[in-house]
């Protein structure tokens, strides 16, 4: 809506339809070349609820920074102590990058464990994943709140943007970087999680699109991305509503809003 009240008058389809592509790439931010998180380096922890693909992708990064920078520029921590296994998932990609892996119980736990890694070129945390729900996750990211901190919120591609969008808003803090989308291969459709990357003011770090590692990790592409998302999808047709079903379903839509409003007056 916001596109096409501020879209010039006058254009035809394709005019548009370029303009929307030119204004959609203009306000998905990505990182400049002196920005990027493996040749910049730092500490970064990676939040976002279950299931997003957390503990692949610190591995991808860290893989990445051991291929450009050495094994001994890298270090992993972990905080998830409430999954079973997740300890010995990070660990099996540790021993096999080369790279340490420690343990985080608590702030006082992380400052000294970075103080002792403060030699390394980058740090990656894997957090406990948490629905956006969760009442812990204000505690959770408190733990991050240190200066020499920044968070990277991992999206899944495959969740519904009223979702996403949710998450953006629950794990949103101060210390907050941007965002990594990951699950590409995984959706048909990608324009709910770019709309929640606009909207939201994210910076688009990184995108995935499988559990390789690190292949299936890519720096973002705005127009691949935002040109994949206009792409019409041939192979999810039985969810598309024929021609004669379009009135059935503007008669129910409009059945249903009548109900609720005089449901909402005999409220009243």
């Amino acid at each position: 809506r916001q596109l096409i009240d501020k879209m010039p008058s006058g254009l035809g389809i394709d005019q548009g339809l370029s303009w929307t592509k030119a204004a959609l790439k203009h306000n998905l931010s990505t990182p400049g070349p002196d920005q990027d998180i493996i040749a910049r380096g730092g500490v970064y922890a990676l939040i976002g609820p279950t299931g997003v693909g957390k503990t692949t992708t610190v591995a991808k990064l860290a893989a990445r920074c051991a291929l450009t920078h050495g094994p001994q520029s890298v270090a992993l921590l972990t905080t998830d102590s409430y999954r079973i296994g997740a300890h010995d998932q990070l660990r099996i990609y540790g021993r096999i990058l080369g790279v340490p892996v420690h343990d985080i119980k608590d702030e006082t736990d992380l400052e000294l464990t970075l103080a002792d890694l403060s030699d390394r070129h980058l740090i990656l945390i894997d957090t406990v994943g948490m629905g956006q729900r969760d009442q812990r996750i204000g505690d959770q990211l408190a733990l991050f709140n240190l200066d020499n901190i920044g968070t990277l919120l991992l999206l899944s591609a495959n969740a519904q943007a009223s979702t996403l969008d949710d998450v953006a808003r629950r794990y949103r803090n101060r210390h907050l970087i941007g965002c990594i989308l990951t699950k590409l291969d995984e959706t048909l459709a990608f324009g709910g999680c770019l709309d929640v990357a606009i909207r939201h003011r994210l910076r688009l770090f990184y995108v995935t699109n499988g559990q390789r590692v690190p292949e299936d990790l890519h720096s973002a592409n705005t127009g691949y991305l935002i040109d994949r998302a206009f792409r019409a999808q041939q192979d999810n047709s039985v969810y598309q509503l024929r021609k004669d079903e379009y009135p059935l379903y503007m008669g129910t839509q409009d059945s249903t809003l009548d109900f609720n409003l005089n449901l909402g007056g005999a409220r009243g």
